[in-house]
């Protein structure tokens, strides 16, 4: 797209709600603002009862936690990979995270 329909483009997904967390869902009843709250609170990093930081979330059969596709992963925070980690930068569009591929 040009710069200037991609604009336009981000103009409406932003009035529809889409680059907002306007309509989020939440999952297994995880409130943002809550949990954001208690990690204040406590002074601790989220750690997510749900998709914990272990082999069994990655997946099964292929990318099991036994598999050679997953040996040797190892899980990091973000500060960890870099000095100034961002979520999202520059805004964010319905092409940014796809099946396969995140952060291009």
């Amino acid at each position: 797209m040009t710069s200037t329909a991609d604009r336009l483009a981000r103009q409406q997904d932003r009035e529809q709600g889409i680059d907002t967390n306007k309509k989020a869902v939440m999952f297994s009843q995880q409130d943002y603002e809550t949990l954001r709250k208690q990690c204040l609170k406590s002074g601790r990093l989220f750690e997510d009862n749900c998709f914990p930081a272990e082999p069994t979330s990655l997946g099964y059969n292929e990318l099991g936690p036994h598999s050679s596709k997953t040996m040797g992963v190892v899980w990091k925070r973000p500060k960890e990979l870099c000095s100034n980690p961002k979520f999202i930068d520059d805004g964010a569009t319905r092409m940014d995270i796809c099946q396969g591929e995140l952060g291009k």
